[in-house]
């Protein structure tokens, strides 16, 4: 499955400025540019030196920035037995071609499969477990936007004993409570908690062991070539994006709320956000 990157260049600056703070004039006063000449890359315009001049100012990648902007470059698409990405419409007033991610993941061996967020609605993935013969026996939530537990109720009524789970810092409905560090074990995998709250409250990434490569399931925490917006905790963000998941092995599968699926090694050489892995 082919997912376009969700973010394009004027949205990672949107979200770089509104972090740090910056209005119109302030950034365009330190970038050396006019403020109509900002105003259209905000758009969306293309210009290359006013790119560039803009970049460092947010502390971005002026060369992944440039790349992004000419859609250089997209990941190739990411297939592993046992993993499976759901991208379901939540089309938005302004963004009409919305999608939202949810992860399946299962054992080969043992059949045992856990849930990770719900997307919009789960009828191709409850389509799957059956046809599979797979043994659902958990939920996890991200975070509790709606565009990600939009179907919690309809995947949870197929799961035996209803177990969920959710951050502690962002508790939702009846799910089990988790704090950075915990531990879910499954026959067949493992499942590490992360505190990647930024974004949202609470937000928490899950990094599964037992699939050959680790694999990390992280909302809107991190995306393909970007991060979700964090505008009133823009440096906890990037932090805990640093620290919890571009640290992990280069080989890391990354799957993100939106966007494709990518690696750790894509995104330290490729995410503007994060200069200094480059």
């Amino acid at each position: 499955m082919e997912i376009r990157i969700e973010d394009d260049f004027e949205d990672v600056l949107m979200k770089a400025s509104t972090g740090l703070g910056f209005g119109k004039q302030a950034l365009a006063t330190q970038s050396g540019l006019s403020v109509e000449a900002l105003s259209a890359l905000l758009r969306g315009e293309y210009d290359e030196s006013a790119l560039r001049a803009v970049a460092p100012v947010l502390s971005l990648d002026a060369d992944a920035m440039v790349s992004m902007a000419l859609h250089a470059w997209q990941p190739e698409p990411i297939e592993l037995p046992g993993l499976r990405c759901y991208n379901t419409p939540f089309p938005v007033d302004g963004y009409q071609e919305m999608t939202v991610n949810s992860y399946l993941l299962w054992s080969l061996q043992t059949k045992v499969a856990v849930a990770f967020d719900t997307g919009v609605n789960v009828e191709a993935m409850r389509a799957d477990i059956s046809e599979l013969g797979l043994d659902l026996q958990a939920l996890v939530i991200t975070h509790s936007h709606r565009d990600h537990v939009e179907a919690y109720d309809q995947l949870l009524a197929g799961i035996e004993g209803g177990t969920a789970f959710a951050p502690k810092l962002e508790p939702y409905a009846e799910a089990d409570l988790l704090e950075h560090g915990d531990w879910l074990e499954f026959d067949g995998f493992e499942v590490q908690a992360r505190q990647t709250n930024g974004h949202s409250p609470g937000g928490m990434s899950y990094v599964v062991e037992g699939f050959g490569p680790l694999i990390a399931i992280v909302g809107d925490s991190l995306f393909c070539l970007s991060q979700g917006g964090a505008r009133a905790h823009y440096a906890q963000a990037l932090k805990n994006n640093r620290e919890q998941i571009l640290s992990l092995p280069e080989p890391t599968i990354i799957c993100p709320g939106h966007g494709p699926m990518t690696t750790v090694a894509n995104e330290q050489a490729r995410n503007p956000f994060f200069p200094e892995f480059k």
